[in-house]
């Protein structure tokens, strides 16, 4: 019984290690933490230029959450389906400055709802990493 006891253990530690490893890939900085909050804000004030149709406030806000995607914080995962992730975000946020420019209410809440659903699903597929990366 003592000749499994050893490679029981060393299977313990790898997986240990292996969790460790996984949770730290996918663990929020400071930083993404910092850009997460403001990408929240930024959207809250959207939100308010779609409902009173200020137009302004619409087409500066979205160009300010498009910034958002060129800080440091944003590129924490390197996987591909993270990439899709923000693509479907920078489209989003594109569509809505679009419809902003066009002054249509319309079509800025669809692009809005847009944009709130490709942050939805990223938030999901983080969450999904983190887990799976968490089963040994």
């Amino acid at each position: 019984m003592n000749r499994f006891r050893q490679p029981a253990i060393l299977l313990i530690c790898a997986a240990l290690w292996l969790e460790v490893a996984a949770t730290r890939g996918h663990a929020q900085t400071g930083q993404t933490r910092q850009v997460m909050r403001e990408k929240l804000e930024l959207s809250e004030i959207l939100l308010g230029g779609l409902v009173t149709s200020n137009w302004a406030s619409l087409h500066k806000t979205t160009g300010s959450l498009i910034d958002v995607i060129n800080r440091p914080g944003w590129q924490v995962l390197q996987a591909p389906e993270y990439v899709r992730q923000t693509s479907a975000f920078l489209k989003a946020t594109q569509a809505l400055l679009e419809a902003a420019d066009a002054r249509d209410q319309r079509t800025a809440l669809t692009a809005y709802n847009g944009l709130v659903a490709s942050c939805v699903e990223c938030h999901r597929f983080v969450a999904r990493s983190r887990v799976a990366g968490r089963r040994p």
